[in-house]
């Protein structure tokens, strides 16, 4: 097949649908399929083997990654020159909403992939979120509406757009690539040098991954580490990852006499993040919003116990098996969290078994077969 698939945030990747969008490309490309990527021009771009990409002039908006402008004429020229049988749109962007017009001239069937949520775009506090909210909301339902077939990583991103277009949604998860996360690819040698790099001796620790911004609640850890320390329970906590929040988390935790127990490591590269999955006890994901997480399913394939808070618009609540691979937590009380984190670290037969159930379940989650669902769809379009 010869699939456009449309992302302004990818190659280099921006947040989870950047990743998941890159994982797309790849794999298709991996099964022979002919890719066209349509993206922004950053500085400094990625080469990415065995995808086509064509990039259009982009501007960057601080903390919200890069957005293209271009318009639906030069897309039509671009899929018919490449006689492009799938339009693949990943995000509800300008660019998403010209290559949509683009495919719609030229009656190409269209794929949408949901990775986006009001709360992602918006930050709820906001003095006029209700009003910004509903405008989003119009938006999302004509767009969405759109196309000949949604495809959401988790139910709550089925229930979501079923708002805007119901019986057009089917779920496949993101997926994780089992042939790079898994416990085999990090060593011992591996794994203590990477202890040694960030101080951490032998003592357990919890590990968040992901951007440092308000959606993502990282600044509720610092709380749950406070409540732990008067328990006495003795662990680190090790944060992985960039954003706006940074220097002010760096500050709360100084400020908090927590400097020897939060570790901020920044961005890490491949190998350091297998090796923090891997030598972590216990992954922890506060977010207010998520669609299903990738970074949790990162963590489950490198066999971690999983805490994730309890939000009603956090999918990642679906890959918690309560009691079987780990615990979800009240978002209100950090009381909760830390008498399960001490649960979880204060009994070797506990954790041991959450790590095992959290492998077993991330084979379900195995990247290909997410692949050979979406091929089943592009094909159910291409010959209806």
């Amino acid at each position: 097949m010869r699939v456009c698939i449309v992302s302004d945030q990818t190659f280099p990747a921006w947040g989870g649908e950047g990743v998941a969008t890159q994982n797309l490309c790849r794999k298709l490309s991996q099964r022979g399929h002919y890719i066209l990527l349509l993206t922004s021009n950053v500085p400094h771009p990625p080469e990415a083997e065995g995808i086509d990409i064509v990039r259009f002039p982009s501007f960057s908006i601080p903390r919200k990654g890069y957005f293209s402008i271009t318009f639906f004429p030069k897309i039509i020229s671009i899929l018919k020159n490449k006689n492009i049988q799938i339009v693949h749109v990943n995000l509800p962007t300008f660019l998403g909403w010209q290559a949509l017009l683009a495919a719609r001239h030229l009656d190409i069937p269209k794929v949408a992939g949901f990775h986006v949520q009001v709360g992602n775009v918006i930050p709820f506090s906001s003095f006029c979120f209700s009003l910004l909210s509903k405008l989003l909301e119009i938006w999302f339902s004509y767009f969405y509406r759109s196309f000949n077939l949604l495809i959401s990583p988790s139910n709550l991103g089925k229930r979501i757009l079923s708002r805007y277009c119901p019986g057009k949604v089917e779920v496949v998860s993101n997926g994780v690539d089992l042939s790079i996360f898994n416990l085999s690819v990090v060593s011992s040698q591996e794994g203590k040098r990477f202890r040694d790099k960030f101080n951490l001796g032998r003592e357990s620790f919890l590990l968040y991954v992901g951007r440092l911004s308000r959606e993502k609640n990282v600044g509720y850890l610092l709380q749950i580490i406070r409540s732990l320390k008067k328990k006495n329970v003795k662990v680190k906590l090790v944060v992985v990852g960039e954003g706006e929040l940074k220097n002010n988390l760096k500050k709360k935790s100084r400020a908090s006499g927590l400097d020897d127990t939060v570790i901020f490591t920044g961005f890490l590269p491949d190998k350091e993040l297998l090796c923090a999955y891997k030598e972590a006890d216990i992954f922890i994901l506060p977010s207010f919003y998520e669609l299903q997480s990738i970074v949790v399913l990162e963590a489950m394939a490198m066999g971690n116990a999983i805490l994730v808070g309890d939000s009603n618009q956090n999918a990642a609540r679906e890959l918690v098996k309560e009691g079987e691979n780990g615990y979800l937590f009240s978002l209100e009380n950090p009381e909760d969290a830390a008498e399960k984190i001490k649960l979880i670290l204060s009994s070797d037969k506990l954790r041991k078994s959450f790590q095992e159930t959290s492998l077993r379940l991330a084979k379900e989650h195995d990247i290909e077969k997410s692949i050979s669902k979406i091929e089943k769809f592009y094909h159910q379009l291409l010959t209806s």
